[in-house]
């Protein structure tokens, strides 16, 4: 297992995030791509490569969250696919093997009585897009020698999108991120099938959720912790320890070390 730590949005350099992990005593920085100092457009391959020999740092990539490769609109959907092919081809240059990413549950109609879907009413549409999408993901991850890791945002435990997964599951390249905070935030009805795809998952995000807000400091919540990183352990999963500030972070450091964790 091997901890990390995500791109924090205090910093305006990457260099700031690195002498930080180097510090704590983490093994890899998740560059997100949301953020423009990630962005392929402003790091070269190469100055990644230089940065992982300096500081002894490894790196995941976390894709742009708004990506929506099931989208109903050709135009849209072939953009989105596009920044997702090309931030492949530059991870892959910068020997950067582990990419996380969303599943876009689209949008819904609120209706006097229920919550209506677009996807689940459109399912047949929904599926080809997305199909399409993945598969043509796919087939570069393996040419590439990449894992895409898609993470749960409280969204598995709806039917369509479960539905989808179980197809994506079938394609190679693709694995799972457990976030174990939003699964928590979920009322954990996301675990049940992280338990039984257990042997697809690579990935873990990992904070807190204390019953009103989650990416709180280890240890502070619902989340079972040492559970989730025993599991992370006997499975050599990487882990980010996804809270949003330096505070947190280090705060999160010193408990694991405070149990023997570090």
């Amino acid at each position: 297992m091997k901890l990390g730590m995500p791109t924090l949005i205090e910093f305006d350099r990457l260099e700031q995030n690195l002498h930080l992990c180097r510090r704590l005593g983490l093994d890899f920085i998740e560059l997100n791509m949301n953020v423009p100092l990630c962005m392929p457009e402003n790091l070269h391959d190469e100055e990644i490569k230089r940065m992982r020999k300096e500081y002894g740092v490894e790196f995941t990539v976390h894709l742009p969250e708004e990506l929506d490769l099931s989208s109903l609109h050709p135009a849209m959907r072939a953009g989105h696919l596009q920044r997702c092919m090309e931030t492949m081809e530059w991870a892959c240059r910068a020997e950067i093997r582990t990419l996380n990413m969303h599943f876009n549950q689209g949008v819904y109609f609120t209706l006097p009585h229920k919550k209506v879907w677009i996807y689940e009413q459109y399912e047949a549409e929904f599926m080809q897009a997305t199909i399409e999408s993945f598969s043509k993901l796919s087939d570069l991850a393996v040419s590439f020698g990449l894992e895409l890791c898609i993470e749960n945002t409280g969204n598995f435990h709806i039917p369509f999108v479960r539905k989808a997964l179980n197809k994506i599951m079938d394609l190679p390249g693709f694995r799972l991120t457990w976030d174990a905070g939003h699964d928590a935030k979920a009322e954990f009805q996301e675990t049940p099938l992280f338990m039984r795809l257990i042997d697809r998952i690579g990935h873990m995000h990992l904070h807190d959720y204390n019953g009103k807000s989650d990416h709180q400091p280890l240890y502070s919540g619902i989340v079972p912790v040492d559970e989730r990183l025993r599991l992370a352990e006997e499975r050599g999963w990487t882990v980010v320890i996804e809270v949003k500030t330096g505070e947190s972070l280090e705060e999160s450091v010193r408990r694991l070390g405070q149990r023997g964790r570090r």
